[in-house]
C-alpha cells in the first residue's frame, strides 16, 4: 500500500512541477483580461464572447505548447560526463540511491499524493456528468422524429436563406411537450422545439432564425471544446466563471446577429425569451439552449431594447482579438517556463571550489567546466558579471581551451575550463559564488597552517582546524543501511535520466556531527541538494587522533542510480575492512553490476622527486595520463597525509620520521606502495 501510494506522490509532484508556473502565468493574464471585458459593458457582445473564449481555448493551448517545448528540449539535450575533483579523505565506502522506492514517506509525498487524489476524484465527477449528459442527447436524437428543416412549413424566405447559408443538412423534430428550443450535433445538427410554436409561424421563424445562428457559428463544437476544458481544469475557478459568462455573451451575440435584420421585431423578440424561459432545459451541459438562464434575460433584454441598427457586427475584429488573445497567453505560459528552466543555478553549473585553508596557495579558486557551447550561452549573462566586480574581490581570470584544458584538467576539461581565483578573504569568495548564481559559503579564517596535522589537537582549537587523516578515521553510525532509509531520488533526476555520483565534503566533528556541508561535485536534477540533505542528518562515531576526539575532513560519494527493468529490490555492502584496497565499496541495485574488494580496479603512475623532507609528486591515470585530483597520500606508520590539488600534485614533510615508503590510494583505483 506504501509503495502505490508514493507511486501516486510521484505522479502528483511531476504534475505540480509541471503545471504550477504556467497555470500562475495564466491566471494573472486571464484575469486582467476579464477583469477589463467585465466592467466595461459597453463592449460589443461579439467581443465579450470571443474574448472569454480565447481566455478558455488559450490554457490548454498554453500547456500543449509548453509540453511540446519540453518534449523537444528532452529530445535535444545532450549527455555529458565529467571527471572527479576532490581535495579532501574519500569516505571508505559508498553509498548508491536507486529509483526503487521504500516504504517510507514524507509529509510532503502524503500532500502530492492527497493532491493527485483530489484531481482524480473531481475529474472523474465532471467526466462522469459530462458522459451522463452526452447519452442524454443520444436518447434523445433516437426519440424523437426529425425531418428536413426544409419540409417544416410556414418558413419565410430570411430562414431558409440561413439554412443554406449553413450548408449543412439540418433536421428538425418538434415535441409535444413544453422545452426550451435546443441545438446539437456536429456534421448532422438538430434542432428540437415545442410543438406549441410550429403553429405560429412568426415565433417559429424566429426560434429557427435564433438555433440557425448558433449552427452557422458551430457554437456547439466550441461548447464541447469548452467543456473539455472545464473537465481537465475543474479546479479553477475562472474557469468555471469564464464559461457561465460565455454561456450569457453567446445567447447575447446571438440576439444581436438575428436582430440585425432590420424585419425583426424586438418587441415580439424579447416576448417569446420571456415565454420561452419558464420551460424546462433539456440539456444544459453540452447542447446549445436558447434561453440557457434567468439570470442573463436582464442583460438579453437590455441589448434587444438598447442595439443600434445601423451598427455593424464585428465578425473580422473579434476574430482578430480572439486569435491575438490565444497567441499572447500561450507565448507567455511557454516563454517564462522555458526561462525557468535555464536558470542560472547550481544543478546545471559544472563547478568546483577548492578553498585554500592554509593560505600558502594565496587565493581560493572557482573552477568552471563547460560541458557544451550551450551551457556557455546559458551561463554568458552571469560569467559577464564578472568583469563588473571590483578588483579587491578577483586576483586573476583564466581560461582554458582545447588542448590546454585537456592537459591541465584531463577530460572533464575537454570544452574549456574557466578558474577564477578570489582573494582569500571569505567576502571576496562568497562575492563571486553569489555572482554566479551559487550560494556562499562559511569557510571561516584562513589557518596559515598545513593541511597535514598531526600535532597535539590542544593547540589548534579554530573551528577551522581538521584533520585529513588520523589515526581512527570516523565511522557512520548505523552503516549504509540508515542512509539508505532516508535518501530519495529526485523525481527530476528520474525524469531527466539523470544518474552518477554526488561528492559530498563536510566535516566530522568531535561530536560526530557533520558540519560545512558542501557539494564538491554534483550531477543535478535536485540529486546535489538530496545528497547535502542525507549527510547533514548523518551521525558519526568521531575521528580519534592520540586517544582524543578530533574534527576530520570527510567526503562521501552518493551513486544515483535508476534501477533497471523495474527492479524494486536492492543489495547493499557494508565496508570491508583488513585490506589496503577497501577504500571504496560499490554496491548495486537491479541488474546492474555489483563491485567489491574483488573488481579489476585502474592503475595509476605517480612521479615522485625528494628534497630534503619534503616529497612533491604528481598522480595520474597509468592509461590517458589525467591527473587524478583528490587522491590520498599516508606516510606508512603514521598519522600524516595529504590529497592531490586539481593538477594531481601533492606536497608533504618527512620531517621526524623515520619511515621511507607511503601510499597512494584513490577511489576506483588500485592502492599503490612507493618507497623512497
Amino acid at each position: 500500500m506504501g509503495t502505490f501510494i508514493q507511486e501516486i506522490a510521484l505522479i502528483g509532484e511531476q504534475i505540480v512541477q509541471f503545471s504550477w508556473l504556467p497555470l500562475l502565468i495564466w491566471t494573472l493574464f486571464s484575469g486582467i483580461v476579464w477583469a477589463i471585458f467585465h466592467s466595461i459593458s459597453s463592449i460589443h457582445p461579439q467581443y465579450q464572447y470571443h474574448g472569454r473564449l480565447a481566455l478558455l481555448f488559450s490554457l490548454p493551448v498554453g500547456f500543449i505548447t509548453v509540453g511540446a517545448i519540453q518534449l523537444t528540449e528532452h529530445f535535444f539535450a545532450s549527455e555529458s560526463t565529467s571527471g572527479l575533483s576532490l581535495i579532501s579523505v574519500a569516505a571508505p565506502f559508498e553509498l548508491t540511491v536507486t529509483a526503487a522506492n521504500t516504504d517510507v514517506m514524507s509529509t510532503v509525498e502524503v500532500l502530492y499524493a492527497v493532491s493527485l487524489l483530489f484531481l482524480l476524484i473531481g475529474l472523474f465527477f465532471f467526466v462522469l456528468r459530462n458522459i451522463i449528459q452526452w447519452f442524454q442527447l443520444q436518447r434523445l436524437q433516437t426519440s424523437c422524429k426529425f425531418s428536413p428543416i426544409e419540409d417544416t412549413s410556414g418558413l419565410d424566405n430570411h430562414t431558409l436563406d440561413l439554412v443554406q447559408k449553413t450548408g449543412k443538412n439540418i433536421r428538425v423534430a418538434f415535441l409535444d411537450q413544453e422545452v426550451i428550443p435546443v441545438t446539437f450535433g456536429l456534421r448532422k445538427p438538430v434542432i428540437v422545439a415545442p410543438e406549441s410554436i410550429k403553429h405560429d409561424t412568426e415565433k417559429l421563424n424566429l426560434v429557427l432564425r435564433h438555433e440557425l445562428t448558433h449552427i452557422a457559428q458551430n457554437d456547439f463544437l466550441s461548447n464541447i471544446a469548452v467543456s473539455l476544458t472545464q473537465i481537465v481544469f475543474w479546479f479553477h475557478p475562472l474557469v468555471h466563471i469564464l464559461k457561465r459568462e460565455l454561456i450569457d455573451y453567446r445567447e447575447i451575440r446571438c440576439d444581436s446577429l438575428v436582430l440585425s435584420n432590420r424585419s425583426v421585431s424586438r418587441k415580439k423578440y424579447a416576448s417569446l425569451l420571456l415565454e420561452l424561459l419558464p420551460m424546462p432545459n433539456i440539456n444544459k451541459e453540452l447542447s446549445v439552449n436558447m434561453a440557457q438562464e434567468s439570470s442573463n434575460l436582464k442583460k438579453r433584454i437590455h441589448m434587444i431594447t438598447k442595439q443600434a441598427l445601423d451598427k455593424p457586427i464585428p465578425k473580422r475584429s473579434s476574430i482578430a482579438i480572439f486569435s491575438f488573445i490565444i497567441l499572447c497567453t500561450a507565448v507567455a505560459m511557454s516563454c517564462t517556463d522555458m526561462q525557468t528552466d535555464s536558470v542560472f543555478d547550481e544543478e546545471e553549473l559544472d563547478l568546483m571550489t577548492d578553498v585554500d585553508q592554509t593560505g600558502e596557495r594565496g587565493y581560493h579558486q572557482i573552477l568552471i567546466y563547460m560541458s557544451d557551447e550551450e551551457q556557455s550561452e546559458r551561463h554568458k549573462n552571469a560569467l559577464e558579471k564578472l568583469g563588473q566586480l571590483d578588483g579587491e574581490h578577483i586576483q586573476s581570470v583564466e581560461v582554458y581551451k582545447g588542448q590546454q584544458a585537456l592537459e591541465k584538467f584531463g577530460e572533464r576539461g575537454a570544452e574549456g575550463v574557466i578558474a577564477i581565483n578570489t582573494k582569500l578573504d571569505p567576502d571576496s569568495y562568497n562575492t563571486v559564488l553569489r555572482t554566479l548564481g551559487m550560494e556562499p559559503q562559511d569557510i571561516g579564517p584562513i589557518l596559515g597552517g598545513n593541511l597535514e596535522l598531526g600535532g597535539d589537537i590542544t593547540t589548534n582549537p579554530e573551528k577551522n582546524d581538521f584533520f585529513v587523516v588520523v589515526e581512527e578515521m570516523p565511522e557512520l553510525i548505523g552503516g549504509l543501511a540508515q542512509l539508505q532509509q532516508e535518501i530519495r531520488y529526485p523525481e527530476k533526476a528520474r525524469q531527466a535520466g539523470i544518474e552518477g555520483r554526488v561528492y559530498v565534503q563536510f566535516i566530522v566533528n568531535e561530536q560526530g556531527d557533520v558540519e560545512d556541508a558542501k557539494v564538491i561535485r554534483g550531477i543535478g536534477g535536485g540529486a546535489d541538494e538530496e545528497a547535502l540533505r542525507v549527510v547533514r542528518q548523518a551521525n558519526f562515531e568521531p575521528g580519534y587522533q592520540r586517544g582524543e576526539p578530533v574534527r576530520v575532513q570527510y567526503s562521501l560519494p552518493i551513486f544515483f542510480q535508476l534501477a533497471n527493468s523495474g527492479q524494486e529490490t536492492s543489495s547493499l555492502s557494508e565496508p570491508e575492512t583488513g585490506s589496503e584496497d577497501q577504500s571504496l565499496t560499490v554496491v548495486g541495485y537491479g541488474n546492474t553490476e555489483v563491485e567489491g574488494l574483488n573488481v579489476d580496479y585502474k592503475t595509476m603512475k605517480v612521479d615522485v622527486t625528494q628534497s630534503g623532507n619534503t616529497i612533491e609528486g604528481k598522480v595520474v591515470d597509468a592509461e590517458s595520463g589525467s591527473p587524478l585530483a583528490g587522491a590520498n597520500i599516508i606516510i606508512q606508520g603514521s598519522n600524516k597525509g595529504t590529497a592531490t590539488d586539481q593538477n594531481g600534485r601533492f606536497t608533504i614533510s618527512t620531517q621526524d620520521l623515520d619511515t621511507s615508503s607511503f601510499l597512494v590510494s584513490y577511489i576506483g583505483y588500485q592502492t599503490s606502495r612507493y618507497r623512497l
